[in-house]
């Protein structure tokens, strides 16, 4: 399964039970429990099931909120249906099997709901339930609503932005000074330039990016298609920017040039943390959680996205987690318990202490990021250095058209084409692929 699919779900199989469990107990002591939390003894039994489309076990889902959610309400039966051959959605649905509540990250999301046409308007239901929206970072129900068409479709239950982790060694091998919080892209090229070296045989690349990550996470702000047309936007000047600035300019050394054409592809994780000939990698914050075994061979940190100097602190859009109740939910009364509890205090507190990106607006959560992992001596802050850039809307045409625009760095790069000819030539493929879903 790709770093992509399983988002934030895989990496927390890795992480102690014991934080979400303590937020599933509530306060402690004489203390009443908060006003934002259910009031489970209240709830009716009722049976809630889940489903996503990135594949993950039982266990790992119960690690993160199924058994989080039985201990607050126990009355209810939570059942995880996970995605694989013979029980993806579409399958699910046809076999008569009741949703209650799917969940992915933002890109997934909405092609997941939509797509079977199970998308339903929370916005009752979160003002009956007093679901403060106004405690979640803004851009998120912004973003969420943006891409409902004004309704309220899901909502926000962990998140995670584009950050720079980098090498130490690396840096140290070659007597550059480390990265910091608050870097250009001009002044990160100017890094990765001297850090694009042939020593001992082994070719050491400065900079590289994940396309498909920080393409549809641009702190520009770009959509992939046109709201209005579904029309590819990738010929804007804006697109032009961002990919000079993340790919070609980091590129411009021989070297690396010849190293992307061997890899055919652009450097990923796997030469940051196995090869460790990358010496600067933006890729997802939860990124070391993922693979904590791999990263434990590299001496590493963090620093915060660079940033375009026109747009100082303006960092990547979020790419949250959301959950959303279906229209054919049997409860959703209790589904919209289920899920106002995972986004209260004391549950996103815990997420963050175990180093999940919060959801909500607090500077105390926010501070406790990661302090219970085994990576809380590093620079987490980072993360919360920027401001997120506006969200874009997502299509539901979303996935279908990244997997054709995530190819024009990789070509740019290796010189088979120019920036105009690889952005037009994706455009046109992107137009023909859309035309060929919707005759679906």
């Amino acid at each position: 399964m790709s770093l992509d699919r399983m988002a934030v779900l895989k990496w927390m199989s890795v992480l102690t039970l014991c934080g979400v469990m303590t937020a599933g107990c509530g306060n402690t002591g004489d203390q009443s429990p908060p006003a934002e939390v259910p009031d489970k003894a209240a709830s009716e039994p009722a049976e809630l099931v889940f489903h996503s489309n990135n594949g993950d076990s039982v266990e790992t889902f119960d690690s993160l909120f199924g058994n989080a959610l039985r201990k607050q309400f126990p009355q209810y039966t939570i059942k995880y249906i996970r995605s694989e051959k013979g029980q993806t959605l579409p399958e699910l649905l046809a076999q008569n099997q009741r949703i209650d509540i799917v969940f992915a990250s933002m890109p997934n999301f909405f092609e997941l709901s939509m797509g079977s046409n199970l998308q339903f308007d929370m916005t009752e239901l979160a003002q009956k339930n007093a679901v403060d929206l106004g405690k979640f970072e803004p851009t998120l129900i912004d973003g969420v609503k943006l891409s409902s068409d004004g309704k309220l479709y899901g909502l926000p239950v962990t998140n995670m932005v584009q950050a720079m982790f980098y090498n130490k060694l690396i840096f140290d091998k070659f007597g550059v000074p480390y990265p910091k919080d608050g870097m250009t892209w001009e002044e990160t090229a100017e890094t990765a330039k001297k850090l694009n070296r042939s020593d001992g045989g082994k070719q050491y690349l400065g900079f590289a990016a994940s396309p498909a990550h920080i393409l549809r996470a641009n702190s520009l702000s770009q959509p992939y298609l046109d709201p209005a047309t579904d029309k590819p936007t990738f010929e804007r000047d804006e697109w032009k920017k961002l990919i000079d600035a993340m790919f070609v300019a980091p590129a411009a050394d021989q070297g690396y040039k010849d190293r992307v054409k061997a890899l055919k592809r652009i450097p990923y994780r796997t030469e940051f943390t196995d090869t460790q000939e990358l010496a600067l990698f933006v890729f997802n914050s939860q990124f070391p959680f993922t693979v904590p075994k791999e990263i434990e061979k590299v001496s590493w940190d963090v620093v915060a996205l660079p940033t375009f100097k026109e747009k100082p602190r303006v960092g990547s859009q979020a790419t949250p987690y959301l959950m959303g109740i279906t229209s054919m939910a049997k409860n959703k009364d209790a589904a919209m318990n289920a899920i106002h509890y995972l986004t209260s205090k004391e549950v996103q507190e815990s997420y963050s202490k175990d180093g999940i990106m919060p959801v909500l607006n607090d500077a105390g959560i926010k501070k406790a990021y990661g302090q219970n992992s085994a990576f809380k001596d590093k620079n987490w802050q980072a993360i919360f250095y920027n401001s997120f850039a506006p969200m874009t809307k997502i299509s539901p045409y979303h996935l279908t058209v990244e997997n054709i625009f995530k190819s024009v760095p990789v070509d740019v790069v290796q010189g088979t084409a120019d920036m105009n000819s690889a952005l037009r030539t994706a455009a046109e493929k992107a137009e023909k692929a859309i035309a060929e879903v919707k005759r679906k």
